[in-house]
């Protein structure tokens, strides 16, 4: 199960777990607050009947963990029980006397029932919460298997079309290359170029396709100098001008190696294509942080330059740069930009 199957199925299962496990908590709390009120009415019952044989003794009766007090408040103060300090009083009036008596039991003979009752309240509550977070896990399954069976099919279709551009694409560009040789009219040569620049675009889109839908984010030591080595041999090839530094040959990092060729990729195609006459592109690896830094026009936006779509340039598809970030995401990088117009752009990979 990828990334993306794994949240879903977390969220999912969240909702339908934090709904019932809310409509359990509210349940419980109003059969505790019942069941409280009514061992109040049954203790207030009992120092009833111990005021009543109080009565009938001329106040001479005794029991263990009760007492009482004569008090001038003519008020009855208290419907139920109420503890003051280590006991629980209630206020009894008297018909034919000044005085009301104040009956009052020993506070823990209330309190040890009414923890009882939490106490099984408690237990009821997280068995019943994990029993609905088995259902809920089981409900989120069943509801996703649709929406992962469409998806699963649209992307085994997606990779069957993107594998057939491959080959039409990878002859193009050979074919442009040896008419590339062979012809020399200037004009010719020109459209021969839009041909084989429109056909690597073309390859580009393949590869970066093809990563983001592999799933395959398995991470080794990867020696950084040696990608972006290989790079610019490469780029040197379709932009003869340009001048790439690479500060740093010790630049290992754990990452995923095919992921982070791609990234590099459409970083240094922008950086290229973007960049005026003579492109200079700094490179460095310091503190785990590969900072890659152009001489192009700069970015007006750079906040949207990830957003999918989005381009400044109407020969840009909007597409490299937010595979970059989707990629540096499944990657746990940190990506930064800073730019500014006519002066270049900054672009920090912080592994």
């Amino acid at each position: 199960m990828n990334k993306y199957k794994k949240k879903a199925l977390l969220k999912f299962t969240l909702i339908y777990f934090l709904s019932t496990s809310i409509f359990i908590i509210v349940l419980g709390y109003l059969y505790f607050s019942q069941q409280k009120n009514l061992i109040l009415q049954k203790y207030a019952l009992r120092m009833h009947h111990y005021v009543i044989t109080l009565k009938q003794t001329n106040f001479k009766y005794k029991q263990d963990n009760y007492s009482y007090k004569l008090i001038d408040d003519m008020k009855v103060k208290y419907q139920l029980p109420i503890k003051e300090n280590d006991l629980y009083v209630k206020v009894f009036p008297q018909l034919k006397s000044e005085k009301n008596i104040q009956a009052s039991i020993s506070s823990w003979l209330i309190d040890d029932d009414i923890s009882s009752i939490k106490n099984l309240v408690i237990k009821w509550q997280i068995t019943l919460n994990l029993l609905f977070l088995i259902i809920s896990f089981i409900l989120a399954k069943i509801s996703l298997k649709p929406m992962e069976d469409t998806i699963s099919h649209l992307d085994r279709f997606i990779k069957d079309l993107i594998h057939d551009l491959n080959t039409p694409a990878t002859s193009i560009l050979l074919n442009a290359k040896m008419l590339d040789n062979e012809i020399k009219e200037e004009k010719v040569l020109k459209k021969i170029n839009r041909i084989k620049h429109s056909a690597q675009n073309i390859a580009s889109l393949y590869e970066n396709l093809d990563v983001f839908l592999s799933n395959n984010t398995k991470k080794t030591k990867v020696n950084l100098y040696s990608i972006l080595n290989q790079k610019e041999d490469e780029y040197k090839i379709i932009y003869p001008n340009i001048e790439m530094n690479i500060e740093n040959k010790e630049m290992l990092v754990n990452t995923n190696e095919k992921a982070i060729r791609r990234i590099i990729d459409n970083i240094l195609s922008n950086s290229c294509k973007y960049s005026s006459e003579k492109p200079k592109i700094d490179i460095r690896f310091k503190q785990n942080k590969l900072i890659i830094k152009d001489n192009g026009k700069g970015i007006k936006f750079p906040k949207k330059v990830f957003e999918r779509s989005y381009t400044e340039n109407e020969h840009g598809h909007g597409i490299g740069m937010h595979i970059v970030y989707k990629l540096a995401m499944e990657l746990d990088l940190d990506i930064k930009i800073t730019s500014k117009e006519k002066e270049g752009t900054i672009i920090e990979l912080v592994f």
